[in-house]
This record gives structure tokens, sequence and C-alpha cells, in this order.
């Protein structure tokens, strides 16, 4: 059995892209799949089987102009991703399950929801992935909203947590479900409950290091390790430039030949 752990990371997701596209052609199957934000989008794209309309649409969708007239107010929309895997038809009979996180807000609290939505109908399995990539975002006193580029250009993910744990803290955000990174990033806790032969963990963060729990349940051979070589920039996540994200794609498509090659 083979698992896979998606990190997310919004744009970033491209990298990740590049890497199960690698291991597409490699004839890796995957058992059980967890992935939280970018990583659960790009899991229900393995989950479906589609891994070629995966490749077509991070590397020819021209994503600038779909989000040109993208005003954000409290969250940033991912409706514009989202749209893409309703269209998405099939079922990769290989995964007997597969895990994504969101954060739910109530009276000033976050807990985080693990929910596995192979047990779900399409439409309330998407409905979780858009809240677990769906991130929060705390405009300027006055601003009734923003455009997406100019949200894009000054982005950086830790600023907005602090400014949105803030918030939650006044009540803001109560009721809403937002991104599961916001809480837990390195979603991996389905593989300790679900055993795999083989771990394949796609990072996005820069200087990652595989969490104790883990290395305390596998040995450290079986479990395979994808990340950029380069570091990101705090706005990568935003940066939904064509030329950035084929650059990205190719980048996690050598990196796991690599590894493939090596394991």
């Amino acid at each position: 059995m083979n698992g896979l752990f998606l990190q997310g990371g919004g744009a970033k997701g491209a990298f990740e892209a590049g890497a199960v596209y690698a291991m597409h052609e490699k004839k890796l199957k995957f058992d059980i799949i967890a992935g939280t934000s970018i990583g659960a989008v790009n899991g229900y794209f393995i989950y479906t089987n589609n891994i070629e309309k995966m490749k077509e649409i991070y590397t020819e969708t021209d994503f600038q102009n779909e989000i040109r007239d993208i005003e954000i107010t409290d969250t940033i929309s991912n409706d514009f991703m989202i749209e893409k895997l309703k269209e998405l038809k099939g079922k990769n009979n290989h995964v007997k399950s597969f895990y994504i996180n969101y954060v739910n807000v109530k009276d000033g609290k976050l807990k985080e929801i693990r929910i596995d939505v192979s047990k779900l109908t399409k439409e309330k399995a998407l409905t979780c992935i858009k809240y677990s990539s769906l991130l929060p975002y705390v405009r300027p006193d006055g601003i009734k909203s923003m455009p997406f580029a100019k949200v894009a250009e000054s982005f950086n993910s830790k600023d907005i947590s602090d400014k949105f744990h803030e918030k939650v803290k006044e009540g803001k955000y109560d009721n809403f479900n937002i991104d599961g990174g916001i809480l837990n990033n390195n979603f991996m806790e389905p593989f300790i409950q679900n055993h795999v032969k083989k771990l394949y963990l796609l990072v996005l963060h820069n200087n990652f290091e595989i969490p104790q729990y883990l290395l305390d349940n596998y040995e450290r051979n079986n479990i395979i390790l994808i990340q950029r070589k380069g570091l990101f920039k705090p706005n990568d996540s935003l940066n939904f430039d064509k030329k950035f994200l084929c650059e990205l794609f190719k980048e996690g498509y050598d990196a796991a030949i690599d590894k493939c090659i090596s394991n």
C-alpha cells in the first residue's frame, strides 16, 4: 500500500501537480490520500482519475484572465478552481480513502474538521474541498473589497493568519468554514490510523521537517519526501501567472522523477 500527502500552498500547488504527473507516468498508485487546501484540490484530480486534465489546467489555463475581476472580501475566492473540479468525472478505484481537513469557526474558537470525502457524494465532497482551500483575508479598515491582483501583490500567509486569529477572537468569522492549513497544514495523521508501506510527502513549505510522530511510526527509508530545491516567496501562494505555474509544474515533475528513480 502507498500513501500520499499533499500540503497546502495555493498556486504553489503547481509543484505538487507536476510531481503527481511524474508518479502517474511511473505507474505509482495510491491507496490512501490526505490533503489540505490546494492539496485537497490536487487530491481530487487523483481521486477522480483525471491526471491529464490536472496537467492541462496547471500548464494551459490563463488564470490571470479568470481572476482579473474577482473582488476579495472576507475570504479569497477559490471558485475559479472549484468550478473546474465540478466538471471532472470518473473514479480511481485504487484509492480506498481520501482525507481532507478544514476549519470550522464557532463562538470565537477554531475546530479542525477531518473527513474522508470518499464516503461522501460528489456534491458534499466538493463542498468540503472548497472549505479546505478557502483562505481568509482580513481587509484594511474601511475597505469593502479589494481586487484579487492587489491582494496577491502583498500576500503573506503568516501576516494573514495573525490578523485572522485576532478577528476570530472578536467573533468576526463565526460560522465560517475555511482553509484547513490555518490550523494544520501538516495533515498527515490519517497515515497513523491507516499504515501504508510507502508514504510520499509532497510539501510546499520552505525548510520543511518530517513530523516526529511519523518518524515514530515509519522507517525513514519508507518516507519519500519531495520538495522544491529553491525557496518560495511569501506571495507565491497567489501567483497564478502562467509562466510561474508551468515552471513549478516542471520542477515538481523533475523532483518526483529523481525520487522515483532513487527509490
